[in-house]
């Protein structure tokens, strides 16, 4: 074999390393959630302000996070991670993963605040960074695993 050949079998048919796909994945993923961040806030302000949800922000809220989160897998499933796989394993997956990093993100947020003492904007981005982690790794090996 060539130099070349044994490259391309490292590097695999879209050449470029595993860093690199996994890189640009997280690029995606940040993406996504920059998109997803910005419907929900759209979505709660036309629930509250132009649709008369306006007396039930929890509720505005709850819908508008779902919307958020039909977009992010929607995305996520065919942009970010290109998963052909059974849509209603991965839509199962999806919201069991996104359940539990609700948890992580108001745990942390909690432990960072109570705990450690961390000023409150300082709190939210470790919050912020616990549940991103969480819900990439999370997406990447198991709802949207590749087979």
């Amino acid at each position: 074999m060539t130099a070349l050949n044994n490259t391309s079998i490292v590097v695999g048919t879209t050449g470029r390393s595993p860093l690199q796909n996994t890189l640009t994945q997280i690029a995606k993923f940040m993406t996504v959630g920059v998109l997803n961040t910005t419907i929900d806030a759209a979505a709660y302000f036309t629930l509250t302000r132009w649709l008369g949800l306006g007396s039930m922000l929890v509720l505005a809220k709850g819908i508008a996070y779902v919307i958020g989160m039909l977009n992010s897998f929607f995305w996520n499933r065919t942009w970010t991670f290109g998963d052909k796989g059974n849509i209603w394993r991965a839509a199962g997956l999806f919201t069991l993963t996104h359940i539990a990093a609700l948890a992580i993100n108001a745990g942390t947020m909690a432990f960072a605040l109570d705990k450690l003492g961390l000023p409150e904007v300082v709190a939210l981005g470790v919050a912020t960074g616990a549940s991103f982690i969480w819900n990439f790794v999370l997406n990447k090996l198991v709802v949207f695993k590749q087979s």
